[in-house]
């Protein structure tokens, strides 16, 4: 069974359809892989309400390395 040869615009249409679908099945892993790493960011990260700084916290009741005000989570 032999089948007749792609004309060139369905070669191109092939070609371009091909690249979508490769860019959606690894644009969509990357998004979801991004928005869990920035869930799990905001869940350790703390900003301090009196001066601002960032910091990493431990405990439910993180004291800030900066200028040793209590925050609460």
């Amino acid at each position: 069974m032999m089948s007749e040869p792609l004309t060139p615009s369905q070669l191109f249409l092939a070609i371009v359809l091909g690249g979508l679908v490769i860019l959606l099945l690894v644009y969509i892993p990357v998004q979801v892989a991004s928005k869990l790493r920035r869930m799990r960011r905001a869940a350790r990260c703390l900003t301090c309400r009196i001066c601002g700084y960032r910091f990493v916290r431990s405990d439910r009741q993180a004291t800030c390395p900066n200028c040793r005000a209590r925050n609460r989570a």
